[in-house]
């Protein structure tokens, strides 16, 4: 009786073990997308406080070029900053990313968007604005950089 206890307790030993380490290897694949990504984030852009430095820390440069090919759809009047719906498209060809500037705001870049090459060129999310202020969609394609802007006013400010 005793032979078969210790065999049972021996499976059960290595049960254990397989489980635990099989958690350990899952959590570590479970942070790697956030170390991975982490690296990727412009976190000195989304730092900046003027549009211009945001601009030039994302691209390096704070020069764009305007154009008719995008797409920029903003409420003209914005009853709560904390939740204003933008959404970007464009027909520019070879887009990298599109980014959404708020130049009124504390924290002047919005958002950025990496768009995978073969991808629809579209975005839509919800910013913050902290007042009325130039809402502007920035698009990196391989030709360059180009903008097109809206002016929202806010009635109540979102940032805080």
């Amino acid at each position: 009786m005793q032979r078969n206890d210790m065999a049972a307790r021996r499976k059960l030993n290595l049960t254990r073990r397989i489980l635990l380490k099989g958690g350990v290897a899952a959590l570590a694949l479970l942070g790697l997308p956030g170390i991975l990504l982490a690296g990727a984030w412009p976190k000195a852009a989304f730092e900046s406080t003027a549009a211009s430095e945001a601009l030039a820390k994302l691209f390096g440069t704070d020069r764009t070029t305007h154009s008719d090919e995008i797409t920029l759809s903003a409420p003209l009047v914005a009853e709560d900053g904390s939740i204003v719906p933008i959404s970007v498209a464009t027909t520019l060809e070879a887009v990298r990313s599109i980014s959404i500037v708020v130049n009124n705001n504390p924290r002047p870049l919005a958002a950025t968007f990496e768009i995978p090459p073969g991808t629809l060129p579209e975005i839509a999310c919800r910013i913050k604005m902290a007042e009325t202020s130039e809402v502007m969609a920035v698009v990196h394609s391989d030709s360059g950089i180009f903008s097109t802007s809206a002016r929202v006013k806010v009635t109540l400010g979102g940032c805080a």
